[in-house]
């Protein structure tokens, strides 16, 4: 399991909270046992999903509040789950856990948007977690490397 595949799961476990109130330990532990099946079980990788998990279900409302700041014509009450998950993750892994570089959080948002959200779903998820980071004081130099 590679830290993107991580991701997915964290992204799928967050998903069935956020639209089928799922408990997010019951959900996680249920798609980890589903998506180790057939692969190498790596127990630090399937800790960072659990911790992504779990930081974006608990930190859910401030995620929110900094996703709504940004967002223009949007609440997060109002945007599609899947790209609301991906907003949620991200800014849990690169805000609140540190997990990883904004350059990479941000790719990987990115990525994860293009094959579980719609054709759109990759500059909104783009979009907003740059007015996030631009906000946080993230450098015009970084940015410019993603607008291009």
């Amino acid at each position: 399991m590679t830290r993107h595949d991580a991701r997915i799961l964290a992204l799928r476990a967050l998903f069935c909270w956020n639209v089928g109130n799922i408990h997010p330990a019951d959900g996680f532990d249920y798609l980890d046992t589903e998506a180790t099946v057939g692969i190498a079980p790596d127990s630090e990788n399937i800790e960072y999903a659990r911790n992504l998990t779990e930081t974006s279900v608990s930190k859910a409302k401030e995620i929110d509040k900094a996703i709504n700041e940004v967002s223009v014509g949007w609440t997060a009450s109002r945007m599609p789950r899947v790209d609301l998950s991906i907003l949620r993750l991200a800014y849990a892994e690169a805000v609140i856990i540190k997990g990883a570089p904004v350059e990479v959080v941000l790719n990987e948002a990115i990525e994860l948007a293009k094959e579980f959200g719609s054709y759109t779903s990759p500059k909104f998820v783009n979009g907003v977690l740059m007015g996030i980071f631009r906000k946080m004081g993230w450098s015009k130099e970084s940015e410019e490397r993603y607008n291009n």
